[in-house]
């Protein structure tokens, strides 16, 4: 398939205009220098974490000196945003990114190394794994995690127990997976055995990309420049779910599906399994219809994964307080916040070393999720943005065809290698 344009807000933020020094000082600052003098350090997060970016400042300012002034950045413009400042040298001090940008973030000199100042955290090497992969360059660390998103099988207990499944039995592979669906499915014509996004190329990826994993099979080359779509792994674990849509156990909405509406759909009480991110536990309520259970996301004969989504944050290359900066960023990964901040309020923990704490005690629903980082991986590539989650890169198309198409899932992976490499390409 032929490669496609690119949307022009992204091409703003990948250009040449990102070319900075590593270690250069603007002199904006984030364009607030007063309020920079008055101990001010600035930060931009994303719009859709900025729930946890916002609890986190707060608890922050309420007791240092030195105050955070946030910026939430609507999720859509926060590339081109970035791109803008970054050509300027008018980045913000303390700069959040969604963690599978970071790769391209680095490479165009975004941030400052604080590879020393993070070797000194007594926990460093229990911060996400995956996260802190996403920002090593040639040995060198550039951020520390800020959110966790992760990708898991959430479940109605309710119509599990209909279908004869015992709710707290661990789903072994994706064939018992295939099998545990199919039986819920047959309780109804308005009951659906799974339930996934299917037309967002980013959350394809974000939810069937760790049944790959957990099979044995990749993706992307290990430098990220390249596909791997033809894989056997990769087609085994696809094939599944092409088979569970032709039989119907999947329904045809989920092919449009682009998850605006996939949490209602799963609170309908409608819906046996559905794979999607942590965020059903913080939007699904549970009802005499919907009880929520969390299992990993497995391979198509074992294993388990799940895509270590969620944030990543640095000390811009802007920033001319990086002292200051780095005092929240050290604040923020230690225990205070992570567990009475994070912790308390349901989210997960960027740290290995807290996946057990107080809180989470209380929901082993989150205590699975917590547990599940050290199994999850997040794909590295300078050019994933591009790739798989813009609408208009070559990764959803493949991925349509290999999830709802007629012929095998084999075919249409293979049919869009060329195409994904490419774009994939320095």
């Amino acid at each position: 398939m032929p490669r496609t344009a690119r949307r022009p807000l992204l091409l703003a933020a990948l250009t040449g205009t990102l070319v900075l020094s590593a270690c250069g000082g603007g002199t904006g600052g984030g364009g607030d220098s007063a309020a920079e003098d008055a101990g001010t350090v600035t930060m931009w997060a994303r719009a859709a974490t900025s729930g946890q970016s916002q609890a986190l400042v707060d608890a922050y300012n309420a007791s240092h000196e030195t105050q955070v002034q946030l910026t939430v950045v609507p999720t859509d413009n926060y590339l081109q945003k970035v791109g803008v400042a970054a050509g300027s040298q008018d980045l913000p001090c303390l700069l959040a990114a969604d963690v599978v940008y970071v790769p391209d973030f680095t490479a165009k000199n975004l941030f400052q190394d604080i590879t020393e100042r993070v070797d000194s955290l007594p926990f460093a090497e229990q911060l996400a794994p995956a996260h802190m992969a996403q920002g090593t360059r040639d040995g060198a660390r550039y951020v520390v995690p800020h959110t966790i998103g992760m990708s898991a099988i959430f479940q109605n207990d309710v119509l599990l127990q209909r279908a004869g499944i015992d709710p707290a039995a661990p789903i072994t592979s994706l064939r018992q997976l295939a099998e545990n669906a199919t039986r819920v499915a047959e309780l109804g014509p308005d009951i659906n055995g799974l339930y996934f996004t299917g037309n967002s190329g980013g959350s394809i990826a974000f939810t069937h990309f760790p049944s790959v994993w957990a099979s044995g099979g990749t993706v992307l080359s290990e430098d990220g420049t390249s596909a791997t779509l033809d894989d056997t792994g990769t087609a085994a674990a696809f094939q599944v779910y092409n088979d569970l849509f032709q039989a119907g156990v999947v329904p045809d909405s989920a092919r449009n599906e682009t998850g605006a509406t996939r949490n209602e759909v799963f609170a309908g009480g409608r819906v046996g399994y559905m794979l999607a991110s942590n965020s059903v536990l913080e939007t699904v309520t549970e009802t005499d219809e919907v009880k929520i259970g969390v299992q990993g996301i497995p391979g198509v004969d074992g294993g388990v994964s799940t895509f270590v989504g969620g944030d990543a944050i640095g000390i811009s290359s802007s920033c001319e307080q990086p002292d200051a900066a780095w005092d929240f960023l050290q604040w923020s990964v230690g225990e205070e916040a992570q567990v009475q901040v994070y912790a308390q309020s349901r989210q997960l923990t960027v740290r290995t070393d807290l996946t057990s704490n107080e809180y989470s005690a209380q929901d082993p629903r989150v205590q699975t999720l917590n547990e599940l980082v050290v199994e999850g991986q997040t794909p590295y590539s300078e050019k994933f943005g591009q790739t798989f989650n813009d609408p208009q890169g070559p990764w959803l198309a493949v991925a349509r065809e290999a999830l709802f198409g007629e012929r095998p899932a084999a075919e249409a992976l293979s049919a869009g290698q060329d195409a994904v490499t490419s774009s994939l390409a320095p």
